[in-house]
């Protein structure tokens, strides 16, 4: 299986991005809210059962598409350079390893004032994602919003001027993915 992991602030366009990146590849898109969303209606944002079982769900997710033998899967995420967020996802890497699963890293930045526009985004009410500048300040107080994941080769697209199709063609040319062919009866 082919595992794209796109990564970045909240707001950046890693949803609208991966979308199109599974429109051109035929991928399978896991994004970042349906596991948020699935334990946060139960588990407060933030508490131990909350990350340890959005980080057990995730995991299991892709290690069970590999083993179905699905081609390809997108997953989106926010990343906070901490030691809890680096062992959670160095532990999937290495989970997903011993399946033969390699993911390759997209980080997306842009500049500020474009990702404070973004945040009030239409798309992005009714939705549990941030929507504000300031909640985005305060979940980030003392951190780099565009931190990259360590000892992870990353191709990094500032999308602030790209659209969404682009930067989707970008990640598929870079990393040399195509739609799998379509089997016919």
């Amino acid at each position: 299986m082919k595992l794209v992991a796109i990564y970045g602030p909240p707001g950046v366009g890693k949803l609208t991005i991966a979308r199109e990146l599974a429109r051109i590849t035929g991928f399978k898109l896991f994004h970042n809210h349906l596991t948020v969303d699935f334990v946060g209606s139960i588990f407060e944002h933030g508490s131990e059962p909350y990350r340890r079982l959005i980080a057990e769900y995730r995991t299991q997710m892709l290690e069970e598409a590999a083993k179905a033998g699905i081609h390809g899967v997108i997953f989106t995420f926010i990343y906070r350079n901490t030691k809890d967020n680096n062992d959670v996802i160095f532990d999937a890497i290495r989970r997903l390893g011993r399946l033969g699963v390699r993911p390759v890293f997209v980080q997306l930045r842009c500049s500020e004032a474009v990702l404070l526009k973004r945040l009030s985004s239409r798309t992005r009410s009714g939705t549990s994602k941030i929507t504000s500048a300031s909640v985005l300040r305060r979940e980030y107080r003392g951190r780099d919003l565009f931190d990259t994941v360590p000892g992870v080769d990353t191709f990094t697209i500032d999308n602030t001027s790209v659209t969404p199709k682009r930067a989707a063609e970008m990640i598929a040319q870079h990393y040399g993915l195509k739609a799998k062919a379509a089997r016919h009866p």
